[in-house]
């Protein structure tokens, strides 16, 4: 059990580091630039592999190069939703619902996002991949 805890809080700290490194330390390979093949209406789904946080679905627009969430909510608080795309596709993005935060990376293409993601709040951590289409009208 003290096992357990120990883990929790070691991989709770290893969660927060990373979300502080892309909070503080965007990559100039990431710098938001025209992604005009990305730009639209995204549904994202965050699909939970490690931790209880289940599948999570986000509506996300991108314009420009920049990302933010339009819809969706997780333990009953809105999702809020900030990152970046740059011209090749690659994506870095943060996440808060009420006290829980999120840190995620991939890549798009015209058709398709996909990446890895981690979490933590008051219950603990999650992780997991997201996959994201356009949304067409």
């Amino acid at each position: 059990m003290i096992g357990n805890m120990i883990g929790n809080r070691i991989r709770g700290l290893a969660a927060l580091a990373a979300l502080a490194t892309l909070l503080f330390a965007v990559p100039a390979t990431v710098v938001p630039a025209i992604a005009a093949p990305f730009d639209g209406a995204w549904k994202m789904s965050m699909v939970t592999t490690d931790g209880h946080c289940g599948v999570i679905s986000v509506g996300l627009a991108i314009r420009g190069g920049k990302i933010s969430s339009i819809s969706g909510k997780f333990v009953m608080r809105p999702i809020q939703i900030n990152g970046v795309v740059s011209g090749s596709g690659s994506a870095k993005m943060n996440g808060v619902a009420g006290p829980r935060k999120a840190a995620g990376n991939g890549r798009f293409t015209r058709t398709k996002g996909k990446g890895s993601w981690d979490g933590v709040g008051p219950s603990g951590v999650c992780s997991g991949y997201w996959i994201a289409v356009p949304v067409r009208s």
